[in-house]
């Protein structure tokens, strides 16, 4: 795995990049996650559970529910889905908080698809070093996505404290075997439903509620799953097909 590192103009200068035009780093994500701010398009489109990791809760949208699948990426890395997540769309590059410091620094990797030649896409920096227009616009892309990254953690926080998540009862069927989906959650409609006024506008204030809904909501999403999985076996059959 290549180490992030800081995009400076000591590193990069003269460098530039582009999108890798393929999604074929994430053929492996059946999770990905999903913020507040995208949430009226996700919803349409993706089914959304909760997870935990290292004891901070996610909202995640399932691309598969089997483990390193991503159905939504085609043998060519083409995507297969009508949206693509925020967190996605941020490649190649993220934010990282160097350990005692409360600021956060634009990583990316300085090998990969998306360093190219110059003139090939967009320069990590202009003459004067400053970052050229288009690295500063996805920096300021991912603060907007780290900030609702931020308020997302707190609803679901919110919902956590209420006791509105419970397991998700799902299975996965691969190859004629049928095994348990472990890890995500659902939230708890019944629970949900019969909660005192009191505790709802507490959970609307957190902007946990909106959360609440888009998970119940997103459920109906499975179907585009399985529709993507047909796809898949058709482009794997065009892909294998002999030439006429």
């Amino acid at each position: 795995m290549q180490v992030l590192k800081a995009v400076t103009a000591d590193a990069f200068a003269g460098k530039s990049w582009k999108h890798p035009g393929n999604y074929l780093y994430a053929a492996g994500l059946n999770i990905i996650p999903v913020v507040a701010a995208e949430l009226s398009k996700a919803v349409a489109h993706l089914p959304l559970a909760f997870v935990e990791f290292g004891g901070r809760w996610q909202l995640m949208a399932v691309t598969s529910l089997i483990p390193n699948t991503n159905l939504l990426v085609g043998p060519q890395g083409q995507w297969l889905g009508q949206y693509i997540p925020a967190s996605m769309r941020g490649y190649p590059f993220a934010l990282a908080r160097p350990q005692g410091t409360d600021h956060l620094v634009m990583c990316t990797t300085e090998e990969g698809d998306h360093i190219v030649e110059a003139g090939q896409g967009a320069p990590f920096f202009d003459a004067s070093g400053q970052p050229s227009a288009e690295t500063q616009r996805a920096m300021n892309f991912l603060v907007e996505y780290d900030s609702s990254k931020v308020q997302t953690w707190r609803a679901i926080d919110a919902l956590v404290a209420a006791k509105l998540l419970v397991p998700w009862e799902l299975t996965s069927s691969h190859n004629g075997v049928v095994t348990p989906v472990e890890g995500l959650y659902r939230l708890d409609d019944v629970r949900f439903g019969a909660l005192p006024p009191k505790t709802l506008a507490s959970l609307h204030a957190e902007g946990a509620a909106m959360v609440a809904y888009a998970q119940y909501f997103s459920r109906e999403q499975f179907g585009r799953l399985q529709a993507a999985e047909r796809e898949q076996a058709r482009l794997r059959a065009l892909t294998a097909a002999p030439d006429a």
